[in-house]
């Protein structure tokens, strides 16, 4: 007796494999796209280019579009399992997993597609991040349980948010940064961005930003003496190249007396930032006159 020829694969099994397969190039193309942008660049007006931003929007399509694929594929697999258990009524496993789709993007849609989080980072180019966390973006707020919880949500989120960070902090040409940004994600596939990143989005902090520079910024006169008197470094310099002497010259309030005291102490009138401007060169971008003849008067070439 001849043995039977097997039957064909179910095409159900075959869509659900090329969904899974589909989803994972797309997914890994997306991140890998993140990864290579060529634009990163600042335009005239120090904002990121938007031919960047528009490369990661494309990139974060091609991973939301493969992650969804996925999600389907995994879901539909299970549906298809149990399908098997039940040869008299096949198709009512799919049925509910439609009507649960259904039910999930009603909810969705009335509780919003994305969440916002708030991304806390430390980052520098040797190490890359060394802490990297998300927490509810409402003042207060502490750190969501599902990221500490689903660390598979946590990875999928960050693996699209760290190339992005740090294609922007090659741009802006620092070497350690701490601070946070705002990012949505969507509510039913872990997708991320930043929002605003390059336009102010971003809250950056300088880890060799002193506590005199940041005095001398705000023109507070009395926290500059005291921490002068301390023996603060008045020649100390952020990643910007900048002394707090520059810092305070970019002000156009900046108050003479402040000016005295850093010079008094013996601030270097002609560094240049890494942008190659002098504290004359603000003083005088800014109109400060009588800033601008301090300096001179302490020897402060153009």
């Amino acid at each position: 007796m001849s043995t039977p020829a097997p039957s064909p694969p179910r095409p159900r099994t075959n869509w659900l494999l090329t969904s899974l397969e589909v989803g994972l190039v797309l997914s890994v193309a997306g991140i890998v796209f993140l990864h290579l942008n060529p634009f990163w660049r600042l335009n005239e007006a120090g904002f990121l280019d938007p031919q960047a931003q528009w490369w990661n929007f494309a990139a974060e399509t091609l991973t939301g579009i493969g992650l969804l694929l996925v999600a389907l594929a995994v879901v539909g697999s299970v549906a298809a399992v149990v399908s098997r258990c039940f040869a008299s009524r096949p198709s009512w496993p799919y049925w509910v997993v439609a009507f649960g789709a259904a039910g999930l993007v009603t909810w969705v849609g009335f509780n919003g597609f994305t969440r916002d989080f708030d991304a806390r980072f430390e980052w520098n180019s040797g190490d890359g991040f060394k802490m990297f966390r998300l927490q509810g973006s409402e003042p207060g707020a502490t750190a969501p349980e599902i990221p500490d919880a689903n660390w598979l949500w946590t990875s999928l989120i960050k693996i699209q948010l760290q190339p992005q960070l740090e294609g922007y902090f090659r741009v802006i040409d620092w070497q350690r940064v701490n601070g946070h940004i705002g990012v949505e994600v969507g509510q039913i596939i872990p997708v991320a961005w930043p929002i605003a990143l390059g336009k102010e989005g971003e809250s950056l902090e300088d880890p060799d930003e002193t506590p005199l520079m940041q005095a001398a910024d705000k023109g507070d006169l009395q926290a500059v003496q005291r921490l002068l008197a301390a023996k603060a470094e008045v020649n100390a310099r952020d990643q910007s190249g900048q002394t707090a002497l520059i810092r305070a010259c970019r002000n156009p309030q900046a108050s003479p007396a402040l000016i005295k005291a850093l010079l008094a102490a013996g601030a270097d009138p002609n560094v240049r930032s890494r942008n190659d401007y002098t504290a004359l060169a603000w003083a005088t971008a800014r109109g400060n006159n009588a800033v601008v003849q301090l300096l001179r008067h302490a020897g402060a070439r153009p």
